[in-house]
Formats: structure tokens, C-alpha cells, sequence
């Protein structure tokens, strides 16, 4: 095969609403890909879809046109496009409703597969799924029995939660790669995990349908 006709290398590319959130999905994306994973991008614009339900189309649009730049500045196809979103709200009948609309305006809108991260009621609820990785990250943190038996979807405030009760330090919003990535090292993320975190499961669902 000569020079010419080799294929380019595939990027996914990651958008959300902040860099401490886009990084958790830089890990999880390589822990739940089908087959082997392509190169990972992030795009820092902050496209908050899960609050613009009305206005989906023009901030999709650009979406499409931010990703398609840069995986050409990569000199890559496109693969695919995750998006992170906190719904700021528990996994209700409005995060039915949010998810089907922002889902379907994603795979109408862009050229390649779509996977739509609507964390309920944040991010931090699905970090606590999976309560081993804490205290790898730090070693006075410890996630409560009755924590890691509930319904993470339905904890009003995850963040602030983790800040009373995981121990000390106090959590931090810039700990939470730190504890996806230890999560992810050590075994712990899957598609099924440990705790019980709908909108988690319908995001693993998503991207790990993509074609390999």
C-alpha cells in the first residue's frame, strides 16, 4: 500500500461544559469504546444543549462545524462526537423528554455517530458509582454504605454531597477526572457498574453501539 492510499486516522471528538467534565469523558470514552478506541479531541466551546431544548438546531449546527475543523486540523476522519451535558435536574420524565430531543437532533444533525452525556443531576453522581476509585485518588475518602446502595440518579446534589460526606479534603470539582481515571485503571467502568445511575447507563448504551 503506498503512501496515498492510506487511510487517515480517526478522531472522536468531546464537547461539554467544562474542562474538568470533558476530561472525565476523555476517560470513559476509551473505557467503553467498541474495539479499539481513535484519538481523542477536546472542543472547549461551552454548547449548553440541555438548556437551549428549543433552540437545539443553530447550537448543533455549530457543533458540527467546530468538530469537522478540528479533525481536520488533526488531519483525521471524524468517528464521532460525545457531548456532555448536566441536566441539573434528577432522572425524571423532563430527562426522558431532554434526552429524546437532544439525542435525535444530534444524530439528524452530525455526519457521524453521536453519544449524548446527560448527567443527572451532574457529573459528580456518576463518579459515584463507583466508590473504590475515591480513595485511590485520596486516601481519607470514603463513599457511605448506604451512598453506594441507592438511586444515583436521584441525588439532588451530588456535588455538594461528595463535599459533606466523602471525607477530607473536601472534594473539589478538579478531583473528578482524577477519580474517573482511577476508575477506569483499576477495572471499575463498564457498561453495568457498581452503582445505579440511569442516565449513565443510557450514555455507556449509546456510544457502545457505535460500529467498531
Amino acid at each position: 500500500m503506498n503512501q496515498r492510499s492510506r487511510k487517515p486516522p480517526s478522531v472522536i471528538i468531546v464537547a461539554g461544559e467544562s474542562d474538568n467534565d470533558r476530561e472525565v469523558l476523555r476517560h470513559l470514552i476509551r473505557a467503553l469504546h467498541p474495539g479499539p478506541c481513535p484519538k481523542i479531541e477536546i472542543i472547549k466551546d461551552k454548547i449548553r444543549l440541555a438548556a437551549a431544548i428549543d433552540q437545539l438546531s443553530p447550537r448543533v449546527e455549530t457543533l458540527r462545524k467546530n468538530a469537522l475543523a478540528k479533525a481536520k486540523d488533526c488531519r483525521a476522519e471524524l468517528a464521532g462526537v460525545v457531548v456532555h451535558a448536566d441536566l441539573d435536574g434528577v432522572a425524571d420524565e423532563n430527562y426522558d423528554r431532554v434526552r429524546a430531543r437532544v439525542s435525535a437532533q444530534l444524530a439528524n444533525g452530525l455526519p457521524c455517530p453521536s453519544a449524548l452525556a446527560l448527567a443527572a443531576v451532574e457529573m459528580e453522581a456518576w463518579l459515584m458509582q463507583f466508590p473504590d476509585a475515591f480513595p485511590k485518588v485520596r486516601r481519607g475518602w470514603a463513599m457511605r454504605p448506604e451512598d453506594c446502595r441507592r438511586d444515583l440518579a436521584y441525588v439532588p446534589n451530588p456535588k455538594e454531597h461528595l463535599q459533606r460526606h466523602l471525607g477530607k479534603p473536601p472534594y473539589r470539582e478538579s478531583d473528578s477526572p482524577l477519580i474517573m481515571e482511577a476508575a477506569v485503571k483499576n477495572g471499575h467502568v463498564s457498561a453495568t457498574p457498581k452503582g445505579n445511575n440511569r442516565s449513565f447507563r443510557d450514555f455507556a448504551a449509546e456510544l457502545s453501539a457505535w460500529a467498531t
